[in-house]
């Protein structure tokens, strides 16, 4: 069995993990005090929530939460993934004899041999390259989000589609093709940033209110959600990140746009409608 794959993969998750970490305890650029308001201006305006930070940079215990849960799926996926390996790889010794290579296949009844080989695909470049992909970018637009927010925002999504695609694929192993909840918690959680960058987008190089922008992305990401939880049977763990994330969105945004909180309800209950369907 080839490991190219499994190695590759559980290096990208390293690097992706150490990468997030730093940015997320990285200390962020000082804000400019603004300046004074004018003496007839008596109103004191809140400064809108920047949703891209609660995901990247979180300050709340159930943000960061998720944020180590994400970190805590990667890397129980590249253990699983590294054990079985090591597993398989030791049943393949055993299955030779004095030396000798594995019998080739027969018409008749599996024998050990053939069972190895139902395996050699499990842990190929092939198999995990979509989600090798991701993570490495993944581990760079964070940090080109403050000068580069365009391109920062169309490298999140190449991470977005890698770990969906993923997800959606499954993991091998033998004949068998499972998916993973695990890797449904990682797409959920590049889901709600990939989204989050897009509303900063709305907001700031189209002047879209940022009450609107996150309408917007809320309805799409919404629908989207829905779509890709229905392909995943039995598999919670895409819409357990994304009601964690919209929870914490809504704690956030409570105090400064209660439209957006409201929102964020309606979602996390459109999301959670279809849970209960894949699930019963």
């Amino acid at each position: 069995m080839s490991r190219i794959g499994t190695n590759l993969l559980t290096l990208a998750a390293l690097v992706f993990v150490a990468s997030t970490m730093l940015y997320a305890f990285w200390p962020a650029a000082p804000v400019p005090p603004s300046p004074p308001a004018d003496s007839l201006v008596l109103s004191e305006q809140v400064p809108p929530v920047d949703l891209a930070q609660l995901f990247l940079r979180p300050d709340s215990p159930a943000m960061t939460g998720l944020l180590a849960a994400t970190w805590a799926a990667l890397g129980y996926h590249a253990l699983r993934l590294r054990l079985e390996g090591r597993r398989l790889a030791r049943a393949r010794q055993a299955a030779e004899i004095e030396g000798r290579p594995l019998p080739p296949q027969g018409a008749g009844p599996p024998v050990p041999g053939d069972l190895l080989r139902l395996h050699e695909r499990d842990g190929n470049l092939a198999e995990h390259g979509p989600l090798i992909v991701s993570l490495l970018v993944g581990a760079l637009w964070p940090w080109l989000l403050s000068p580069y927010p365009l391109i920062s925002f169309l490298l999140s999504t190449v991470t977005l589609a890698g770990t969906l695609a993923a997800a959606l694929r499954g993991v091998r192993v033998g004949p068998v093709v499972q998916r993973s909840s695990t890797l449904g918690f990682v797409a959920g959680w590049a889901l709600l940033v990939s989204f989050a960058l897009f509303t900063g987008l709305l907001e700031q190089r189209l002047g879209v209110p940022q009450t609107s922008a996150a309408l917007i992305a809320l309805l799409i990401g919404a629908v989207a959600a829905v779509g890709v939880q229905l392909r995943m049977p039995k598999r919670i763990g895409f819409s357990v990140a994304l009601i964690w994330g919209l929870i914490g969105i809504a704690a956030g945004t409570v105090t400064t746009d209660a439209t957006i909180a409201t929102a964020t309800v309606v979602a996390i209950a459109i999301i959670a409608v279809a849970l209960v369907r894949v699930t019963t």
